[in-house]
C-alpha cells in the first residue's frame, strides 16, 4: 500500500509512529468473545488497536469473523489503522478466549 512521500519525494510504504494528539475516545473490552461494534467520532482519523491476551481481528463497517476480517492485531502488540474513507464502525472479534480489545480514536 503506497501512502505518500516524505520531504525528499520518497516513496512511503509504511509508517511507524503515533498520533500526537490526545484521544477521542477510548473503548476498554475485556470481554469481546463474540464480537465488539466501534461506532467511530465523526473527527477520527486513526484507531491505535491493542490485543491483550490473544489476536484479535477487525472488519471495517462488517461482521468479523476468523474467515471474513480486513486485519490482525497478534497478541500483546498495538498496530494503528488509518480510517477508510466513509467508514463509520469496526468490528472485532477475538482469536481465541480471554483476549482483551483496547481501542484509542485520534
Amino acid at each position: 500500500m503506497r501512502i505518500g512521500t516524505d520531504d525528499n519525494r520518497n516513496t512511503l510504504s509504511s509508517v511507524s509512529c503515533a498520533p500526537s494528539e490526545t484521544t477521542l475516545e477510548e473503548t476498554y473490552d475485556a470481554t469481546i468473545s463474540s464480537s465488539t461494534t466501534v461506532t467511530l467520532n465523526s473527527a477520527t482519523k486513526f484507531i491505535e488497536v491493542s490485543a491483550i491476551d490473544k489476536g484479535i481481528f477487525l472488519k471495517w463497517g462488517g461482521t468479523a469473523s476468523s474467515s471474513d476480517f480486513d486485519g490482525f492485531v497478534p497478541q500483546n502488540t498495538s498496530k494503528i489503522y488509518a480510517i477508510p474513507g466513509g467508514q463509520t464502525s469496526v468490528q472485532f472479534i477475538e482469536e481465541a478466549t480471554t483476549a482483551k480489545l483496547v481501542v484509542l480514536e485520534f
